[in-house]
């Protein structure tokens, strides 16, 4: 081949590469326009999927920290039911699929896990933080994400954000501390009550609801007395309720406090009526404490395995047949959550966070394992709750009641 044409010929593969290389860019854009087309409508509102194609919620939840089954209990609950769910079909033609994050059941790291949660177009809904004081601390961020946010914080001061991003799935304190005050009073013929409580949202959130209604029966405490997360001795004002003459004793406050109160009431002999809320049929209280010091505690809960409800017991069986332990609060109120979701995210059509968040406003008699679910003004989905009290450490149903 002679210099002219092997020219020629290098000018014709330079035309062959440039002609393979222009198709190729417009049919499949820039890598950037490729991402934004399978991210849906990839804006602070919600897409409509990750870019995987699953629908993405995120959920903070206590991996780590003083009560790491929280967490433990809060993912299995939801991994069953995503697992349901999709084994169903999934949802909008796509499946479920929860992103974890470790909050470590603290507020600036849950204000941190949210922040990153939120901030992720491709996750639609977040669940948790659990606790109150968290929930009520990434309030701020989850209005500012414009995100579904699916809580079991119970304060009553949740209701005052007036955050339409809010659903609780959960009784409100509001409710179950009057159940409680109501109980002890009517039931266990308290006269001489001591209120004992934590000195952060929760507890006295509850502590408050208790009191007015207190004030209504004309009964004021004998003992009126708050505490704080970690403290270790509880003596001094188990002393003062017994030297009181205290007939029944409310406590309202966390599973290590209440396991430690517990404790140091039966070191000190005072044998009352005792009542509170979720706590004492939570499996991490159960476990700080032995038979003798959990026996007869009476709770106001949402959730107790021994529930003969159909419902309850199918949920019971499959959750005990996959993970080989009871589910409590924790497990029981995500998956309720998760179902939730999948159904809202039906009705929507889309997943998109606006129109999610019209949809769980809509709720009307969804069906769960804690009754029907409907949102009222607040976003409060859940209206009854169960009372039950401690046998041989195991929660025993005693009675319904609803709001």
């Amino acid at each position: 081949m002679n210099g002219k044409s092997r020219k020629t010929s290098k000018i014709l593969a330079m035309l062959l590469a440039l002609s393979m290389i222009v198709p190729l860019s417009a049919c499949g854009g820039s890598p950037s326009a490729a991402s934004d087309a399978s991210a849906g409508t990839g804006s602070a509102a919600g897409s409509d999927a990750s870019p995987k194609g699953d629908i993405l919620f995120g959920v903070s939840t206590a991996i780590t920290g003083a009560a790491p089954l929280e967490g433990e209990r809060t993912k299995q609950g939801i991994d069953m039911a995503v697992e349901e769910i999709n084994a169903a079909g999934g949802v909008l033609g796509k499946n479920l699929k929860a992103e974890y994050e470790d909050d470590a059941n603290t507020a600036g790291t849950a204000v941190n896990v949210v922040n990153k949660l939120g901030s992720n177009p491709d996750v639609v809904c977040l669940f948790g933080p659990h606790r109150s004081t968290n929930a009520i601390a990434v309030l701020g961020s989850v209005a500012k994400n414009k995100i579904p946010f699916l809580t079991g914080g119970s304060s009553p001061s949740l209701i005052n954000s007036s955050n339409p991003y809010l659903f609780r799935i959960r009784a409100s304190d509001s409710f179950v501390a009057k159940i409680i005050s109501k109980y002890a009073v009517e039931k266990l013929h308290g006269t001489k009550i001591a209120l004992l409580y934590n000195n952060d949202d929760y507890g006295v959130g509850g502590k408050d609801v208790i009191l007015a209604d207190l004030k209504s029966r004309n009964i004021t405490p004998v003992v009126c007395e708050g505490h704080n997360t970690g403290d270790k001795d509880m003596t001094s004002v188990i002393e003062k309720a017994k030297n009181a003459g205290a007939d029944c004793l409310i406590v309202y406050t966390h599973d290590p406090e209440a396991a430690i109160l517990a404790r140091q009431v039966v070191e000190l002999g005072l044998d009352v009526p005792k009542i509170g809320p979720t706590t004492y049929v939570n499996e991490t209280w159960l476990s700080l404490v032995d038979e003798k010091t959990a026996e007869n505690w009476y709770s106001v809960t949402d959730f107790i395995p021994s529930n003969t409800d159909e419902k309850v017991a199918t949920f019971v069986k499959k959750f005990k047949e996959k993970y080989k332990v009871e589910p409590d609060l924790f497990a029981s109120s995500y998956y309720n959550a998760t179902y939730l979701l999948a159904d809202a995210l039906k009705r929507a059509g889309t997943a998109d966070r606006e129109k999610l968040q019209q949809e769980l406003l809509k709720t009307k008699d969804f069906p769960s394992i804690y009754g029907n679910m409907s949102a009222n003004e607040h976003g409060e989905l859940i209206h009854d709750a169960v009372v039950a009290q401690i046998h041989d450490k195991k929660a025993v149903y005693v009675e319904k009641v609803t709001e």
